[in-house]
Order: C-alpha cells, then structure tokens, then sequence
C-alpha cells in the first residue's frame, strides 16, 4: 500500500514538473514575442528619427499618419504631425508661445487667450491705407514701419500696396466668425474666417492689402501689385500667409491678400530656400525646437 501511494506520488510531481515546464516554455516564447514586437515598434520609429523636428512623444502618430499618407515623405509626416493635421482642424488646440513675438505662430491648433493684445500697436498713416477703415489700421511697430516703407516703395513703382485691415482684437473677430457661420454655414466660414483666438491679426503682425484706395483685396492678385508684392514682399519682412494648394496645411482657403510679418531675416529665408513651405511647415522644421525669438 505505502509502494502505491510512493508511485502515486511520484507520478503527480511528475506531472507537475511536465506542466510547469510547459507554463514556463509557453511564458518564453510570449516573452519573445513581445520583445520581437518592441523592437519592430522601435525600428519603425527610425525613418522619422531622420527628420531634424523629430519628437519622441510623437512616435505613434507619425506611424499612424504615415499609414494614411505614404505618398508623403518621413520629413513630410513629422512635420504635419507636429503641425496637428493628424487630429484635424481645431480638434487639438493649445495656447500659442507669445514668447516668439514677431515670430509667434497662431493657426487652427494654436490659439491667443482673449485678453491678449501685442504691445507697442502703432497707426498707419493714412496715405498707405485705403479710404475709412480707421478702427483697423493698428499694427505692431516695427511691422507698422516696415507696411509703411514697402507702401511707400510700391506706390513710386506705380504699383501701389495699400493697407486694408490690419490688428483686430479677439472680440471682433468673434463677431466676423459668428457672423460669417449664420451667413453661410460652419463649413464655409471655417474655410475663409478665422475663429476668434486663432486669427493672426490678433498678433498685429498681419494685414490685409489692396491695390488701390477704394479696396479690392479679393481681387488682389489680378493687379500688378500683387506680382510686385511676389517679388518685393520679403525684402521688408513679409510672407504671402494662406498660399494657393497648400489649403491642406493652412486650413483657409488662398488668400493672395494677406501678409504676415516675420522681419527680414526668417522672410528672406523662406522666399529664397523654402518658398514651397507655409509659415506653419517652416516655424515646425526650424523656430519652434531651435527657441527662435524675434
């Protein structure tokens, strides 16, 4: 009776060790499994490791957006994945840095608060604005000074550039969106209306311009003006903002009549090197990582 129960015994530690042994091979191969996966995670993340604005905490959308968009190069996905298009217009949103001043970037993800006001907002002169419109002729000063020397330029080349609408306050601008969405749509007004903390002409850096003093900025680029201020723009500090067929990456549609301030320095840059490059694509490849202020 004690022989049975001794090979009894026996044969269930046996068991036990030939179920542990499986529990333990089966533990492993999980376990490699697992590390196998890791590594293919890690060696997916290198093509975009590349890309000079590359950030580790943007890893898994880079994959993600590259999945949608492998007609785009590596340096093409980081930077519209640091842009936020991933997400989608106005559905990841935080504050602009203001710490950049005359290069602060505002746009559908980047936002001002509603009591921000830029400092230093000077009046142009009327002579390079066009008739009325006195309540939105402000401008930071140095931009105001650098409008009024290339309005001053392009009218003794007899193409003349005239202020239209420069700084408007946050307030403002929530009534021109408000008013723009009752009048044709969200869609519509998202398209050619910035919402209210997201227009650039809250900066005082932005203004909209025509061709002559009655104003015909929507017909801007029909004039000679306009292939003036192609030419000429940057050579004061100014860059086209809202370019034709990049509406993908601006969210607005062409705008041949607003310009934005960056100062000589950044516009010249973008004219003669990167003039395929939005102000958005730009501040993402080569302000925002390297701590540019202006």
């Amino acid at each position: 009776m004690i022989i049975i129960n001794n090979k009894k015994r026996l044969i269930i530690i046996i068991f036990l060790i030939l179920i542990a042994l499986i529990l333990f091979s089966i533990t492993k191969i999980y376990e490699r499994k697992l590390s196998n996966k890791e590594i293919q995670t890690i060696n997916n993340y290198e093509p975009f490791k590349k890309a000079k604005n590359f950030k580790q905490e943007n890893s898994e959308r880079y994959i993600r957006y590259y999945e949608k968009n492998k007609n785009l190069d590596y340096e093409e996905i980081v930077t519209h994945v640091n842009i936020g298009l991933d997400y989608g217009f106005y559905n990841y949103i935080t504050n602009s840095d203001i710490s950049k001043n005359n290069l602060i970037l505002v746009n559908k993800f980047l936002k001002l608060n509603k009591n921000y006001v830029p400092k230093n907002l000077e009046e142009i002169n009327s002579k390079y604005f066009i008739n009325g419109n006195k309540n939105v002729r402000l401008l930071k000063k140095e931009a105001k000074e650098a409008f009024e020397k290339l309005s001053n330029d392009s009218i003794k080349n007899n193409t003349p550039v005239y202020g239209q609408s420069a700084y408007r306050g946050y307030e403002k601008q929530e009534i021109l969106y408000n008013k723009a969405k009752n009048e044709y749509g969200q869609s519509i007004a998202d398209s050619d209306t910035a919402r209210e903390g997201h227009s650039e002409h809250q900066t005082g850096l932005s203004i909209d311009v025509s061709s002559n003093k009655q104003g015909n900025m929507l017909t801007f680029d029909r004039t000679s003006s306009f292939y003036w201020m192609q030419n000429n723009a940057h050579k004061y500090g100014f860059i086209l903002r809202y370019p034709k067929g990049k509406e993908h990456i601006t969210g607005y549609t062409y705008e041949s009549w607003h310009y934005r301030y960056v100062g000589k320095k950044i516009a010249k840059d973008m004219y003669n090197n990167y003039s395929n490059l939005t102000f958005d694509e730009y501040y993402y490849k080569f302000i925002e990582k390297k701590g540019y202020k202006s």
